[in-house]
């Protein structure tokens, strides 16, 4: 099985996709990738990476996503040679073209005076006016952010030294505390030997 596909075999993908696509289009791509995907041919990786540059060929329509039982065999040969086997190229011709149509590209002429009617001089010098206003106050707003963000950096470093000014607090409170525990265990020790020594002499 093919898992996934490498830089170095770019082209060999780009070939593979044509000739597949020529047939079964990419409406029926998805079809036959699942095919062969359940017969074990290719991983998920490969259908995923196949499906991507699809989208970057030229756009073909067809009939179904079933292949002639030689042309399957030449797509298993494309999918051996990503794989890394040596293939003869001249194996990988196959005398019949594809089935699939090209899509046309629908071609859209804007005829501009048909749509935007003229404009009235006074009408226009309105419109200068905004736009001109708009932009004025774009580029206030883009000040008074630019100044936000400044603020918001500065309350930021103050945060992280406040912050690390607690942890320091943090750190002598708990000196602190570990030192008096320390003091008055030291003090009810000399306390207790004091006590002893004393019961000592009187016996």
């Amino acid at each position: 099985m093919l898992e996934r596909l490498t830089d170095t075999t770019i082209e060999t993908q780009r070939q593979w996709l044509r000739f597949i696509l020529e047939r079964v289009g990419h409406n029926n791509l998805p079809g036959l990738l699942d095919y062969y995907k359940d017969i074990g041919w290719i991983g998920i990786p490969v259908a995923n990476r196949m499906l991507e540059l699809a989208n970057q060929e030229k756009p073909y329509r067809g009939t179904s996503w079933a292949l002639s039982a030689e042309e399957h065999r030449v797509s298993r040969l494309y999918i051996e040679k990503l794989g890394g086997r040596q293939v003869d190229e001249t194996a990988l011709q196959v005398p019949q073209q594809g089935k699939a149509k090209p899509v046309p590209e629908k071609k859209i002429e804007l005829k501009l005076r048909n749509i935007i009617p003229t404009i009235h001089p006074i009408e226009k010098k309105k419109m200068e006016f905004t736009i001109h206003r708009r932009e004025v106050t774009i580029k206030n707003l883009e000040q008074e952010l630019g100044e936000k963000d400044a603020e918001i950096d500065d309350l930021k470093e103050r945060i992280r030294g406040l912050e690390e000014a607690i942890d320091e607090h943090s750190r002598e409170v708990k000196k602190n505390k570990i030192f008096m525990e320390l003091f008055d265990q030291n003090s009810r020790l000399k306390k207790a030997i004091f006590a002893n020594r004393k019961n000592s002499g009187k016996k």
